[in-house]
């Protein structure tokens, strides 16, 4: 299974927010990308819909067993 990404964001902070940023990720063992998609879905949660919510935690149980999808198999534009 692939999962094919089609946006990129672009985004700009400080330094400093970089650097906090960068210490969750490597505490959590997930990329900085992951990390926004994660606060983004956290942030528009209650938008989603069941289905949504059950699939993001499918998702990331998933991953916190191992199960992620490698980078590679991941299409880029």
């Amino acid at each position: 299974m692939s999962v094919t990404m089609n946006k990129e964001l672009l985004v700009r902070m400080p330094l400093s927010l970089y650097k906090r940023a960068k210490t969750v990720c490597s505490k959590e063992y997930k990329s900085l990308s992951a990390l926004v998609r994660e606060l983004l879905l956290e942030r528009i949660d209650e938008t989603l819909t069941g289905t949504e919510r059950s699939v993001a935690e499918k998702g990331s149980k998933s991953f916190h067993k191992g199960e992620g999808v490698d980078w590679r198999a991941v299409k880029r534009g």
